[in-house]
């Protein structure tokens, strides 16, 4: 067995519970007034992957979303493998395709240098390992393909831009921006799953995805898989972004930031 291996089990056994059973609630918070669940498919998820972080990287702490242990990332100096369980949690439990997992290993300078995105419901598995990012499929007859990303430049009237979900957690700016967007760009998608839209990105179906107010969780594998040919901006700063921020722009396009700027997105 490989890392690629056990991930392709993981994206088989989460696609048949996906299909053949009932979700069943783990935990329910309230986050800003907004019911949260965590299902006991996320558990079962974190748990396969923390015993592949054991296996393949066992000098990096695990930092996970139902860890709760993400908030005092900034502060690590240590080797970190970042997984989301699943992202995409409430498309899961009504029944939605746009869903999955990520796992991204940092060395102890931050850089994001092996990174894997699993997408059950499109039998997908993307990885980015030396620089270099393939796509496989589960059906083993399916040839693993090497996507080459070069960067783009396209007006925003032709893009297609993905946007945040959680309009609670700062709905003035977000609407104000998401209003913009509208009047500008060719159309824009919410999927209710960051890693699903940087999967997205990676193959080449979506132009650029925003975050507003984020964890490291979700975004961690868009540093990995953008790293080489992409934009990933602090959308407050116009800086290159890290970890620590929340607020977001990722592209192919190396002008989106100055493309959302002069259109006044905040």
């Amino acid at each position: 067995m490989n890392i690629i291996n056990e991930l392709k089990s993981l994206l088989i056994n989460l696609k048949s519970q996906f299909n053949d059973e009932t979700p069943l609630v783990y935990e329910e918070k309230v986050i800003s007034n907004k019911k949260e669940f965590v299902l006991e498919t996320d558990i079962y998820s974190q748990n396969i992957l923390i015993d592949i972080a054991r296996k393949y990287h066992p000098e990096a702490k695990v930092i996970s979303e139902e860890l709760n242990n993400y908030h005092d990332i900034v502060n690590e100096t240590e080797h970190m493998v970042i997984i989301d369980p699943l992202d995409g949690t409430h498309n899961y439990l009504y029944g939605l395709p746009m869903w999955g997992f990520s796992y991204t290993y940092f060395n102890e300078s931050r850089l994001a240098v092996e990174s894997y995105i699993g997408l059950p419901m499109l039998d997908t598995l993307l990885s980015f390992n030396k620089e270099k990012i393939y796509l496989h499929r589960i059906d083993a007859t399916e040839q693993t393909k090497h996507i080459h990303l070069s960067p783009t430049n396209k007006p925003l009237s032709d893009m297609m831009i993905s946007f945040d979900n959680q309009f609670n957690k700062d709905p003035i700016v977000m609407k104000k921006n998401f209003d913009l967007l509208i009047d500008n760009i060719f159309t824009t998608r919410i999927s209710g799953s960051a890693i699903f839209d940087i999967a997205m990105m990676t193959m080449g179906r979506l132009d650029a995805r925003i975050w507003h107010s984020t964890e490291p969780y979700d975004v961690a594998p868009v540093y990995a898989f953008l790293s080489q040919s992409g934009s990933i901006i602090n959308l407050n700063s116009g800086e290159d972004s890290c970890l620590s921020d929340q607020a977001i722009i990722a592209s192919l396009d190396l002008g989106i930031y100055k493309k959302l700027k002069s259109i006044g997105l905040e």
